[in-house]
């Protein structure tokens, strides 16, 4: 095989799907390392914001691995995480090792045994912290909070005995918090709970040892009520948005090929033939390959070509990849952007002088958007209802006429009544009460969340990235297909 086969054939047995969860953490070759987001997994940064597929999940499972958590200590030594001990708090999934909490037991807790939602938490902290302590240890939550709630002066200066240990031992305990949209079965009890938690967060700002730090989405953290208590903003002033940019997203696909040690001197030899680099001993990427943007596009251009088409008219490749994977808000999930890869890599006929061509890249997208949409429904279980009724409408749309479409089919208030039925999180702009949906509501979440922009001459548009799988229409765009296998 040439160079650009051997390429190819890496970027075909890229795995994107693979999934990462406190059972299955990444390994350290799994590990790639964006210097933005350092501040992410800074013990001393408590709320950290991102969209399904960013990494919240993967980082909370690399923090609490002792094996991968030494890896990023090397990485971000600023952040001295090899001083740090890692314990879960709540992951959404059944209640786990070292005092995790589980979303039944929790409300057990809480509506059973009418125990408060912040005094819940504190009793997850404890638990997590008084480990080989010495201070009482208690056979299950219940017996703890009762303990907890007989004396609140005890209680609160044991966690207090505890955090002073930790100090005085150079340590620090980081107890981490994820998947919140699991904490209840509707908004209003995700948003009491995940409020509490946010008030706790607040008060062990003035802990010295015990850490708390919370991966939330997005649509939770832009809802206002979650934050509406006095001093929020403290918390949310240090707010952390975890972002893939464009520059970190190439360089994870370049670390792939340097990994593999059949394709690394392939690779080394492109990377030497466009940009002048040698790659160095091990499986490291150089700084100015994984920095530097002009460095990479070259490397991309030597790879698919430096154009879409003929000349700049059709877009470069390297920023053509990206916009037409970004959401509404310019962001792209790592996930999206491999599978786009592999994608191009199987596109046939092959190209002989390159490891993409144009037509590749384009199927790339196709696929990456039925990808993209499909990992939506997962979180959004309404998203499929609410795109169904556009396939065919072409945009840019008149508002208007984009919403007519809704209407026709009474989305709205057949989601809202869906969700109540069944169990899942409409909207969260539906607000509470059954009945109320409407179609600007609707229009709204889409915004919010990315699939749906309004351009500034009031027109309403929809990214590739769910345009293509969702079967709407674009004069110019990219063909919308009906077989992607």
């Amino acid at each position: 095989m040439n160079h650009f086969e051997l390429i190819r054939e890496q970027f075909r047995r890229l795995d994107p799907s693979a999934s990462h969860e406190l059972n299955a953490p990444p390994s350290v070759a799994d590990l790639y390392t964006p210097a933005d987001h350092e501040s992410a997994l800074d013990t001393d940064r408590p709320l950290v914001i991102g969209d399904r597929g960013m990494g919240k999940t993967f980082w909370t499972s690399a923090l609490s691995d002792p094996a991968a958590r030494s890896y990023l200590a090397g990485v971000y030594p600023r952040l001295m995480l090899e001083r740090c001990d890692v314990q879960v708090g709540f992951a959404g999934v059944d209640m786990a090792r070292e005092g995790a909490i589980s979303q039944e037991i929790f409300s057990q807790l809480e509506g059973r045994d009418g125990y408060p939602a912040e005094l819940i938490w504190r009793a997850v902290i404890y638990r997590a912290a008084s480990k080989g302590t010495g201070l009482p240890q208690h056979p299950s939550f219940n017996s703890l909070l009762k303990w907890a709630a007989e004396d609140a002066e005890r209680f609160q200066n044991s966690l207090r005995q505890i955090d002073e240990s930790i100090f005085k031992e150079g340590k620090r305990l980081v107890i981490l918090f994820d998947a919140l949209d699991r904490l209840g079965n509707n908004w209003s009890e995700i948003r009491r709970r995940s409020t509490a938690l946010m008030r706790v967060a607040l008060a062990f700002r003035s802990y010295t040892g015990i850490r708390l730090k919370v991966f939330m989405r997005t649509d939770q953290a832009s809802d206002p009520s979650m934050f509406a208590f006095p001093d929020a903003s403290k918390l949310t002033q240090g707010r952390v948005n975890l972002l893939w940019e464009r520059r970190d997203l190439f360089g994870l696909a370049y670390s792939q090929l340097v990994r593999a040690p059949a394709v690394r001197h392939a690779f080394g030899e492109v990377c030497s033939s466009a940009v002048g680099l040698s790659l160095p001993n091990g499986s490291s990427l150089p700084d100015r390959i994984k920095h530097d943007e002009p460095v990479q596009q070259e490397i991309f251009a030597a790879m698919a070509g430096p154009y879409m088409g003929s000349d700049w008219r059709k877009g470069r490749t390297y920023t053509w990849l990206h916009n037409h994977l970004a959401d509404a808000h310019g962001r792209v999930s790592p996930r999206s952007f491999l599978v786009a890869l592999r994608a191009a890599a199987l596109q046939r006929p092959e190209p002989t002088s390159k490891v993409f061509d144009a037509r590749g890249l384009q199927k790339g997208v196709q696929v990456a958007s039925e990808a993209r949409v499909a990992q939506l429904g997962e979180e959004f279980l309404w998203i499929t209802a609410a795109l169904a009724p556009l396939a065919d409408l072409r945009v840019p749309a008149n508002r208007d006429v984009f919403l007519s479409r809704w209407e026709d089919h009474r989305t709205a208030g057949s989601i809202a009544t869906a969700a109540h039925r069944d169990g899942y999180l409409a909207p969260v702009e539906f607000g509470e009460k059954d009945g109320g949906a409407t179609s600007d509501q609707l229009l709204e979440a889409l915004q919010r969340i990315g699939v749906a922009e309004t351009r500034p001459d009031g027109r309403i548009n929809m990214p590739d990235i769910f345009r293509v799988a969702s079967r709407l229409l674009r004069k110019g765009g990219i063909r919308v297909s009906t077989n992607l296998s």
